[in-house]
């Protein structure tokens, strides 16, 4: 079973290294209507709870349904985002299904290129000195 643990000195960062690992997808949190900082900690973007929570992840939720759930319990405002951090259009996906679409449309976008060092020696001019690499 997979749990979220909220912290009110938690930072929004670690929220989200959270939301990536357990969920594979990212998170947005408002803190007044705008994009939290990520070194916001969570008692600064509405937070109420005093110690540490540990919150069971329902995967049969809804995108929504997940939100909706921990807005009213925690009064924290967020948005379930793709890796790109752009919304899901699509709130009544279920939370088990977010891998195995996320897998699906990174395979459809370009992928980045590998920028290896082998790849950049061969860009340096011949005469060139190279760098020491320890």
């Amino acid at each position: 079973m997979k749990v979220l643990k909220l912290h009110p000195y938690m930072t929004v960062a670690l929220l989200q290294m959270q939301f990536q690992r357990l969920l594979h997808c990212n998170v947005v949190v408002y803190a007044r209507h705008s994009s939290a900082d990520e070194q916001d900690v969570l008692r600064d973007v509405g937070f109420i709870e005093a110690a540490l929570v540990e919150h069971p992840i329902d995967e049969t939720l809804s995108l929504r349904e997940f939100e909706e759930v921990l807005e009213d319990q925690f009064n924290i405002s967020m948005e379930i985002c793709n890796n790109d951090w752009k919304p899901f259009t699509n709130k009544s996906l279920r939370l088990f299904q977010l891998p195995a679409m996320l897998k699906n449309t990174s395979q459809n976008n370009n992928n980045p290129l590998d920028l290896g060092f082998d790849f950049l020696a061969r860009l340096l001019p011949p005469n060139s000195a190279q760098p020491n690499i320890i």
